[in-house]
């Protein structure tokens, strides 16, 4: 009696389990490097936008030898001079403007004008550490 050889066509389970696995290392690598370039992208885009702002708060104090009151009146400016883009980002949460002297953003008299600022971007916009926030000054 002649015996027949098996004749095997496709994968074993063994083979199919090593490629699923293999699979999955290849997406966690690519998925943790993915969220790495968009905080990196984040971060490049509130540095950017700090950049504009400071730019514009500028022009602003070489037109009005102050600088303004408040977020509410840079976002104004913004809006007004050709900013719409990043008065529309600034606008958000991510974002934070103080006037210094403090008292200069109060109406009554003596006026006093706003001769600093600090501005800054939170870096939990971009998943930071809080000890990583943006900080611009003059």
């Amino acid at each position: 009696m002649k015996m027949r050889k098996l004749n095997s066509k496709g994968f074993t389970i063994v083979e199919l389990l090593i490629v699923i696995v293999i699979i999955g290392i290849l997406a966690t690598i690519g998925f943790v490097s993915f969220a790495s370039a968009q905080n990196k992208a984040k971060k490049s885009k509130a540095t950017a936008t700090v950049a504009q702002v400071k730019s514009k708060l500028g022009e602003f104090f070489a037109d009005n030898n102050s600088y303004p009151v408040d977020k509410p009146a840079v976002t104004a400016y913004l809006l007004a001079n050709g900013g719409a883009n990043t008065s529309t980002e600034f606008g958000t949460a991510a974002y934070d403007y103080t006037a210094n002297p403090s008292a200069c953003a109060v109406t009554t008299a003596p006026a006093t004008s706003c001769s600093n600022f600090t501005l800054t971007a939170a870096a939990s916009s971009w998943n930071g550490p809080a000890t990583e926030d943006l900080s611009v000054t003059p």
